[in-house]
């Protein structure tokens, strides 16, 4: 059994092509940022006629540094070289503020000197391009094919972490959909489906065309359902209430700690007022997969300052509780009548009902819904740690935070055929591109009855006793002769130049 995940695994790495290079290499017309290889540009491409029916997705990724705008060149090219003529409506990409999309050609200026043009030489922005000059692809704007994917670049925000700014590129994108020019409603058949957000660190695990068809509204077993959570929430894909915290632990406390409001009035649709009306709060994540009525509920309570929207977000700045891009989506959801039955129908086992396969929306490793007895936040799992190179080549970014998201490698890839999940976060070129290169996976031609795509990745988990990687064995100097080399070495330097 090792043996065939062992041989399964090598498969994989020397089957797909490498996605990874030089951070800050150019390449040639032949490297992997330099053509838009989508399904439709293939001048042979004709669609199946038995192809399932599928949902018109809206993707939004944001990208905040230059790291994740590194990687979200990876879940961009994923998204759009896997998916389907129609399948994907629209993709917006939001570059915080302080990084901005400034052009060397260009004088506007950036917030942040130091980061001025960290998109425009970014792998990102060279596939954007790429993808922009095949007009069977995408499109920037009305013209050109309706079934090529919308692709825009925008920057807007510059969301602090753990702050109410992080729900601002999230808010700009619901609002921008549901009033896009070519996207909404009054389109018909040329609006979307399904919003969905994610962080440039994640990959799609299976192909965008099957996420399509997971989420069709009439025949998906993904169709007209809400998803604010996943399985790192105590309660799986469901959204977690205050109440079902323990007391004392870290979100129960610092929500009830601030004073938040247990009852709140509001203006409800039909323009009655609904007075005193208990409204818990809810805990999820920050990155959904919203159904179209449900972003458009949001974006009409934001707009009225009397909506529930407009209410409970002036609550949570009130207070200045922190967290509230993993509260307020699922608030709202759950203390809406209209929605709060749209939320995904689990088993006796967690899973999916309609899709007992699929256990998480998205695969994170976190521990923050794990104190001790303490109400210290731990790990006990072994986690993949970072070299001095990846702080070289991420302009000085730390480790992930305590309680997670922590970065994924191969040795997660069991956990993530165990959880049948969408996507995957965070994952990196910097710290594993094995991971990378594998994902996302295709069902095989051949297929059996009854085997998804997560069937297709080796089965392989953390080494039982732990894995240590120790450098190679090179005599290492020690450091008085290092200084010593370093200087001998700058003095003939200066000496050549004479």
């Amino acid at each position: 059994m090792k043996i065939d995940c062992i041989a399964a695994f090598l498969l994989f790495l020397f089957v797909l092509p490498a996605h990874e290079g030089a951070i800050s290499g150019v390449g040639d017309d032949s490297d992997l940022w330099s053509k838009c290889n989508c399904p439709g540009s293939d001048p042979n491409y004709v669609a199946p006629q038995d192809r399932p029916p599928s949902a018109r997705m809206a993707y939004l990724i944001s990208v905040h540094n230059r790291r994740t705008i590194q990687d979200g060149a990876h879940l961009l090219k994923a998204l759009i070289e896997t998916s389907t003529p129609g399948d994907t409506a629209i993709i917006l990409i939001h570059v915080d503020r302080r990084v901005g999309i400034a052009s060397r050609e260009s004088t506007m200026p950036n917030e942040d000197e130091k980061n001025q043009f960290l998109y425009h030489d970014s792998w990102m922005r060279r596939y954007v391009d790429a993808c922009l000059a095949v007009p069977a692809c995408t499109r920037s704007g009305g013209a050109g094919d309706i079934n090529a994917t919308i692709l825009e670049v925008h920057t807007h925000f510059s969301p602090e972490w753990s702050r109410w700014s992080m729900n601002d590129p999230t808010l700009w994108a619901m609002e921008y959909l549901t009033h896009h020019r070519i996207l909404s409603r009054a389109r018909g058949s040329q609006s979307w489906d399904v919003f969905v957000n994610l962080s440039g660190d994640t990959l799609p695990v299976i192909t965008a065309e099957r996420i399509s068809q997971l989420f069709e509204p009439k025949h998906g077993p993904l169709g007209n359902t809400n998803f604010v959570t996943s399985a790192s929430c105590v309660t799986g894909l469901l959204p977690t209430s205050i109440f079902d915290f323990p007391e004392h632990t870290m979100k129960r406390s610092h929500y009830f700690s601030r004073g938040t409001p247990k009852t709140m009035s509001y203006l409800d649709e039909g323009g009655n007022w609904q007075l005193d009306v208990e409204m818990p709060i809810y805990f999820g994540s920050q990155w959904m997969a919203l159904t179209h009525n449900f972003v458009e509920y949001v974006v009409r309570s934001l707009s009225h300052p009397n909506g529930m929207g407009s209410v409970l977000k002036a609550s949570l700045l009130k207070t200045e509780v922190q967290m509230t891009d993993e509260t307020f989506f699922p608030t709202i959801l759950m203390n809406s009548p209209a929605f709060n039955e749209t939320i995904p129908k689990l088993n006796d086992e967690g899973a999916l009902e309609r899709y007992p396969s699929m256990h998480s929306l998205r695969y994170e490793r976190m521990d923050e819904n794990n104190p001790n007895a303490w109400g210290e936040w731990t790990s006990s799992d072994p986690l993949y740690d970072i070299t001095t190179e990846f702080g070289i080549e991420t302009d000085g970014e730390g480790p992930a935070k305590p309680w997670g998201p922590y970065f994924l490698g191969v040795y997660d890839l069991g956990s993530i055929r165990d959880h049948g999940a969408l996507f995957v976060r965070k994952v990196s070129w910097t710290v594993d591109s094995n991971l990378v290169r594998m994902l996302p996976v295709r069902r095989s031609n051949n297929r059996e009855e009854g085997k998804l795509e997560w069937d297709e990745l080796p089965d392989m988990r953390w080494p039982e006793l732990g894995v240590k990687i120790r450098d190679p064995f090179v005599k290492a100097k020690k450091k008085g002769e290092k200084e010593k080399e370093v200087k001998t070495n700058n003095d003939v330097g200066d000496d050549d130049e004479v």
